[in-house]
Parts: structure tokens; C-alpha cells; sequence
């Protein structure tokens, strides 16, 4: 894969987790959560139009997780269209790092609140970042 192709590809990813964010902070309103409460329904299996949890703080919850989610993408985006496509390869490991940090602590709190569809939702995530992630590390030798 080439420089440009990952640094794109991990650039999707970041508008993905971008707009998941936003569907995210979106589930703090009830006029906009029915996407958020629909993946959230997938992910308690079985689909049954009850999104187990979703009470009391939940709305304030969704808010701060969907700015984290867009903050992040925003953050991973800028690094990806600045420094690294400018050369600037030292800032791959960082995000690598930050991408698995989040899919231990995520995983780890999804099987212990007993959500493990979030985790098959997370693998996914993984998928998008971690190939171009690895193709620029290794085309530049970082960490080595």
C-alpha cells in the first residue's frame, strides 16, 4: 500500500469515526437519538426496540462520548493530513498507540457492562485504522 493510499484510507476512518461521534452526541436529545439508540438496540442483541441503559445520565453520556469520538477523529485526521503527509512519519506510532489504547480500555468496559456487541463494533474500527496504520509504520521503519 502506498504513503498516499494509507494516509487516505486511515483519513476515512477518521471522517467514519467522525460521524459516528456525531451520531453519538446526538443520542443526548431525544429528537436525535433514534440512530444511536437503533446501534445500541443491534449491540444488546436481540433487536427488540429497547437499547437497554438508555436512562437517567445516558443522554449526558452520549454527549461526552460523541465530543471524545469527533475530537479524536478530528485530532488523527489533522495529524494524518499535516505532519505525516508532509514526511513527518514519528507521529504513525503515536496514533497507533492511541488506536490501541482505546480498543483495550473500550473492549475491556464493553465485556464488563456485558455489551460484547460493542466489541465485534470495535474489531471493526480496528480494521479500518490498523492496516494503514501498519502500512506507513512499516514503509518508514517507525518504532524499529
Amino acid at each position: 500500500m502506498t504513503r498516499e493510499t494509507s494516509i487516505a484510507w486511515a483519513k476515512t476512518a477518521c471522517a467514519l469515526t467522525f460521524v459516528v461521534g456525531l451520531v453519538a452526541a446526538g443520542g443526548s436529545t431525544a429528537a436525535a437519538s433514534e440512530p444511536w439508540r437503533l446501534l445500541f438496540d443491534i449491540l444488546k442483541w436481540p433487536l427488540d426496540g429497547d437499547p437497554a441503559g438508555f436512562q437517567g445520565d445516558t443522554p449526558a453520556l452520549n454527549a461526552v462520548l460523541g465530543g471524545v469520538m469527533v475530537g479524536w477523529a478530528t485530532l488523527m485526521y489533522f495529524v494524518l493530513a499535516g505532519p505525516i503527509a508532509r514526511g513527518d512519519v514519528e507521529l504513525v506510532r503515536p496514533l497507533m498507540i492511541s488506536v490501541g489504547v482505546w480498543f483495550v480500555v473500550d473492549c475491556t468496559g464493553s465485556l464488563l457492562a456485558g455489551l460484547p456487541g460493542n466489541v465485534v463494533l470495535n474489531v471493526g474500527f480496528l480494521a479500518l485504522f490498523l492496516p494503514p496504520l501498519l502500512a506507513l509504520s512499516r514503509q518508514h521503519g517507525v518504532g524499529r
